[in-house]
C-alpha cells in the first residue's frame, strides 16, 4: 500500500490511526511473505487493497446494509426508513436478486455505488418528498437492501458474501422464528466477531409477539451472539407494519451517520481480524540472537574441514623452500629444486595476488577458479561442521512459531548444500602470497654470489699457483696469509654463514607470511559462514521481527 498515506491523508478525517493499522499490516504481509499462510496473507493483501479503494472515496458516507434470510422482512424495514416504496415485497419480490440502494443527502455517492456494484440506486435528496423535520439527521447514509443470504439462487449468496465485506455497518435483520438459524451465526456472524462494533441486528415482526415473548427472544438472541464472540450485540425489537422500533433503529443509524467514523471503525476490525490470525501463526517471542562465540565455533569447524592449518603449514613450508633456493649457498642451494613446492601439489600456487583481489571484490564471483587438491574433510571433520551449523539453526530458531521456525531452518538448509565447495573456493581465491617475494631475498642472494665468485676465485688462485709449480712465484700475501687462501677460506666461511642468517630470517618471514595467510583464509571462511548460515537466519529473524512488531501495531 505505498503512498496510501500520501494519497489519503487529508481525505478522510481522522484517519490516521486505521491508516497506521493498514500500513502495519501490510509490512507484517510483506515480511511474512513466503513463511506464513499464503491464505492468511492474500486476505491480509485484499483488505489493503480494499482500505486503499474505500478511503479515497468520500468519508462523509456510511455505508449501510440490511441482511438476512427469506422471510425476515429486511424490504418492508428497507421501505419503511426510506418512506418510500422502493423494495418489492411478498410475492412480488423479483428485484431481491439484486441490492438496492437508497441515499440521503447531497454528496455525491456515485464512486462508492459503483465500486459497491450497486446497479440500481434511488438517491433521496432534501427536497424530494422524503424531507420532515428530521430527514437531515441522516444525510451521508446509503442504505442497502441485500438479497437473501439464503437464498436458493447461488448468485445471490455471492452477492451477500461480497458486500458483506464492503460495508460499513451491517443490520441483521432475523425474525423470531429463524434468529438461531445455524448458516446466519456460522458463516458471517462467528467469522466477523471481531466486527461487533460495526453490526447491529434488529428483530423483525416483533409486533408478532407478546412483550415477554419478545424479551425472551431478544435474551435468547444476545446469549447466542455472545457465544458466537460478540462482546456487546447492539439489538433492537422492529416491526415495519406497526412500526414498532422504528425509532430505536434509526435512532442508531443516526449515530453511524453523524460520527461519520463507520467507514474508518469497518475497516480497522477487518485489519484487527486478519492481523489476529496473522498473529496466531506469527507468534510474539522475543527475538532470537546468534551469539559470536558460536560464529566462532562455525568458523573454526569450518578451517577444520576445510583444510586451513594444512594449507597454513604449506605456505610456511613453500615459503621457507623459495627462501633457501633464492638466499642459500649457491654450491648446495640447487639441491632444494629437487624438492616439489607444497603449494603446487595442493593446486594453490596457480591464483595471482591481483586475481585474488578481484575476486574478493567480485559479488558475482565470476572469475573462474581452480580447484584445489586439498585433502576431502574426514567424517569427524564433517560432524564437527554439521554440529556448529546445527548449533547456530537451533538457536536462531529457538522459541519461534513453527513457520518461523521451519523458514530459518530451510534458508540455511538452501545455502548449506553449497557449502563445501564454496569452502574450496574461499581456499582457492585467497592470496596464498606464492608469488609474493620480499626484497632481501634479492639482496641476499646477490651477496652469496659475490661471496661464492670470491671463493671461486682464491680457489682458481691456488690450483694455478700449484698446477704450474712456480717455486719462486711469490703469493701475495696478509700477515704471512696468501690472499688466494684468504678469498677461498673466507667466502666459503662467510657465504655458509650468509646461509645459515638467511635460515633463520625465512624462517622468521615464513611464520609471519604463515600467520597473514591464517588470518586471510579466516576471514574468508567467515565470509563463507556468513553467506551461508548467520545471514540467512538474521535476514529471517529480521523479517519475523518486523512481522511480530507490524502485527503489535495493526492489532492496536
Amino acid at each position: 500500500m505505498t503512498g496510501i498515506v500520501d494519497t489519503v491523508k487529508g481525505l478522510v478525517r481522522g484517519s490516521t490511526d486505521v491508516l497506521t493499522k493498514i500500513e502495519a499490516l501490510e509490512d507484517a504481509a510483506e515480511a511474512g511473505r513466503g513463511r506464513l499462510d499464503q491464505v492468511v496473507l492474500s486476505e491480509a493483501s485484499q483488505i489493503v487493497d480494499r482500505a486503499s479503494q474505500r478511503l479515497r472515496m468520500s468519508g462523509d458516507l456510511t455505508v449501510v446494509a440490511l441482511a438476512g434470510a427469506t422471510g425476515s422482512g429486511k424490504s418492508s424495514l428497507f421501505n419503511a426508513l426510506t418512506g418510500l416504496d422502493l423494495a418489492a415485497i411478498g410475492t412480488r419480490r423479483p428485484t431481491s436478486s439484486m441490492p438496492l440502494a437508497c441515499v440521503w443527502g447531497e454528496e455525491p455517492a456515485g464512486e462508492l455505488l459503483n465500486w459497491l456494484g450497486i446497479p440500481r440506486r434511488h438517491q433521496v435528496q432534501h427536497r424530494s418528498s422524503l424531507e420532515d423535520a428530521h430527514s437531515e439527521d441522516l444525510d451521508g447514509l446509503v442504505l442497502l437492501d441485500l438479497p437473501d443470504h439464503d437464498s436458493t439462487e447461488v448468485e445471490h449468496r455471492l452477492i451477500v458474501d461480497r458486500l458483506v465485506e464492503l460495508v460499513d455497518v451491517l443490520v441483521w435483520v432475523v425474525d423470531p422464528q429463524k434468529y438461531a438459524d445455524a448458516a446466519l451465526h456460522n458463516r458471517y456472524i462467528k467469522p466477523f466477531a471481531s466486527h461487533s462494533s460495526v453490526m447491529a441486528f434488529a428483530l423483525n415482526h416483533a409486533d408478532k409477539l407478546t412483550d415477554e415473548q419478545r424479551e425472551s427472544c431478544l435474551a435468547d438472541l444476545t446469549r447466542l451472539l455472545k457465544s458466537d464472540g460478540l462482546k456487546s450485540p447492539q439489538l433492537v425489537a422492529t416491526s415495519a407494519l406497526s412500526g414498532a422500533g422504528l425509532d430505536d433503529l434509526r435512532t442508531l443509524l443516526v449515530k453511524r451517520v453523524n460520527a461519520k467514523r463507520a467507514a474508518r471503525e469497518r475497516l480497522a476490525a477487518d485489519v484487527d481480524r486478519v492481523a489476529d490470525r496473522m498473529a496466531s501463526q506469527c507468534g510474539n517471542a522475543k527475538t532470537p540472537e546468534i551469539a559470536k562465540s558460536d560464529i566462532t565455533e562455525l568458523v573454526d569447524a569450518l578451517a577444520d574441514a576445510s583444510g586451513v592449518p594444512v594449507v597454513v603449514e604449506a605456505v610456511r613450508r613453500s615459503y621457507l623452500q623459495r627462501a633457501t633456493a633464492a638466499t642459500g649457498w649457491p654450491v648446495t642451494k640447487w639441491l632444494a629444486r629437487f624438492r616439489p613446492d607444497p603449494l603446487r601439489r595442493l593446486h594453490l600456487d596457480q591464483v595471482p595476488r591481483q586475481q585474488g583481489k578481484a575476486l574478493r571484490k567480485s559479488a558475482s564471483n565470476e572469475v573462474s577458479i581452480a580447484r584445489s587438491s586439498l585433502p576431502a574433510a574426514t567424517p569427524v571433520q564433517r560432524a564437527r561442521m554439521d554440529t556448529a551449523v546445527r548449533n547456530i539453526t537451533n538457536k536462531a530458531a529457538a522459541g519461534l512459531s513453527r513457520p518461523w521456525a521451519d523458514s530459518v531452518r530451510t534458508a540455511i538448509r538452501r545455502r548449506e548444500e553449497s557449502l563445501g565447495d564454496e569452502l574450496d573456493q574461499a581456499v582457492a581465491r585467497t592470496d596464498l602470497g606464492a608469488n609474493n617475494n620480499p626484497s632481501w631475498w634479492g639482496a641476499a642472494r646477490f651477496l652469496q654470489w659475490l661471496l661464492f665468485l670470491v671463493a671461486l676465485g682464491g680457489g682458481v688462485w691456488l690450483l694455478l699457483a700449484a698446477f704450474l709449480q712456480v717455486q719462486d712465484l711469490t703469493l701475495p700475501k696478509w700477515q704471512g696469509i696468501p690472499y688466494a687462501t684468504i678469498m677461498l677460506v673466507g667466502g666459503v666461511v662467510l657465504g655458509v654463514a650468509a646461509s645459515v642468517a638467511c635460515r633463520l630470517f625465512a624462517t622468521s618471514g615464513a611464520n609471519r607470511r604463515a600467520r597473514l595467510v591464517a588470518k586471510a583464509l579466516r576471514t574468508e571462511l567467515e565470509k563463507v559462514a556468513d553467506t551461508h548460515v548467520v545471514a540467512p537466519a538474521r535476514e529471517e529473524l529480521t523479517a519475523y521481527t518486523v512481522c511480530r512488531d507490524k502485527l503489535a501495531v495493526a492489532r492496536g
